[in-house]
């Protein structure tokens, strides 16, 4: 049974049933039951990674801070992950160019990867007062953006990643009192549990993805944004004990000849970056060649959908070969297998590939437009877009 203690229960405004933000003092925590409810969330994005911002919003609020942050940062300084509430989408770009995962750069980050686990740390804790009116990535960053003043945790460390917590606060919130500072150490180590629950859950993503399409006899290979093989089907493993181009050494997909090792490669490279750049182009048709009697293999290289996988588990990619199936079986077994698309928006997605309009496709399955619009509707949400011009764009990447 999870219990917050009586004095971490403060007064509730009037604005947290709408899920607005209470002032810099005020704790918006009404009831145990509120507490929970914060708390469950967390759980929930465990296995919904829709809820995530939602539960990150509600820390927020509940701290009276502008902004909850959920970080992940790789061994090199790359920053996989940063979902932040309440914020412009620009401050990505911004992050990336200024290298704020970079320990050397952001004071933030060397303070979480030198604390301990959840031990919870804000500026004051691992700068002086003059230190943060003058550092680089405050006058360059945090204040441009206005989240000067931040409460961090560390929800997991390893060698190659850093998961961590946190508020961020402008800078008419000041830092984070006492009371508030509070019930961030009170709900982290629950986020940490949901954090490490989504992670155990993403390590089967990849099977789970692959025993899919190996039900449609598609050879694929679900490999981490190295290249690296984390399943295959038993289409894909004949491949690579054939002479058709492709092997696996090392736990990585190589091809047999440098130029076409190298293609594939920034195949890859790219199919990964779409993950974390929305927009960017990011599917790959790459050509690789085997033995004199055996034909060239063409590999489709595209990344996984984020819906499909876990957030947590880095960007992942997936490898196709051709197959006898032709192009359309192929989109459609992906469409479902991969997508979740039911067989009814499997056909309406194919048709709009072709250039079909909505009343013709309506005319042509003998339903209402409306019936279509809703359906691609849904397709929209699958596949993480907004306009159906969008998404004729990324079935045409399939």
């Amino acid at each position: 049974m999870r219990t917050v203690p009586d004095n971490q229960v403060a007064h509730q405004n009037d604005n947290t049933a709408t899920g607005q933000q209470a002032g810099p003092t005020e704790i918006m925590l009404s009831s145990n039951e509120h507490w929970l409810a914060i708390a469950d969330e967390f759980y929930s994005a465990a296995v919904d990674n829709s809820r995530w911002e939602s539960a990150l919003g509600k820390l927020a609020a509940a701290t009276g801070s502008r902004s909850g942050e959920l970080i992940a940062i790789s061994g090199n300084a790359s920053i996989p992950i940063n979902l932040i509430t309440n914020m412009d989408p620009g401050i990505h770009v911004a992050a990336e160019a200024l290298r704020i995962g970079d320990p050397a750069v952001n004071p933030r980050v060397a303070a979480g990867m030198g604390a301990s686990l959840l031990a919870t740390r804000v500026e004051r804790d691992f700068m002086t007062p003059e230190e943060h009116a003058i550092h680089p990535h405050y006058d360059e960053f945090a204040r441009v953006w206005d989240i000067p003043y931040i409460c961090l945790t560390t929800l997991d460390r390893n060698p190659d990643l850093l998961v961590g917590l946190a508020v961020l606060r402008s800078q008419k919130e000041g830092h984070i009192e006492a009371p508030a500072r509070t019930v961030f150490s009170t709900l982290a180590p629950h986020v940490r549990a949901a954090v490490r629950m989504q992670m155990a859950l993403a390590g089967q993503g990849a099977k789970l993805v692959a025993g899919t399409l190996e039900t449609m006899s598609l050879p694929a290979f679900v490999c981490d944004r190295s290249g690296s093989v984390e399943a295959s089907t038993a289409q894909a493993e004949a491949i690579v004990r054939g002479q058709r181009g492709l092997s696996l050494r090392n736990s990585k997909l190589r091809a047999f000849h440098d130029e076409d090792d190298r293609m594939l490669n920034d195949a890859v490279d790219a199919a990964a970056l779409g993950l974390r750049r929305p927009g960017a182009p990011s599917s790959r048709t790459v050509v690789v060649h085997g033995g004199e009697e055996s034909a060239p293999l063409v590999l489709d290289v595209m990344p996984l959908p984020s819906n499909a996988m876990s957030f947590l588990s880095g960007p992942r990619v997936l490898i196709v070969a051709r197959s006898s199936q032709g192009a359309e079986a192929r989109k459609a077994a992906i469409l479902q297998g991969f997508y979740g698309f039911t067989a009814a928006e499997t056909d309406i997605a194919l048709l709009l590939a072709r250039g079909a309009s909505t009343e013709m496709i309506a005319q042509q399955r003998g339903v209402a437009v409306g019936t279509v619009r809703s359906q691609i509707k849904s397709q929209l949400a699958k596949l993480r877009v907004s306009r159906q011009v969008e998404l004729v764009a990324r079935l045409g990447e399939l």
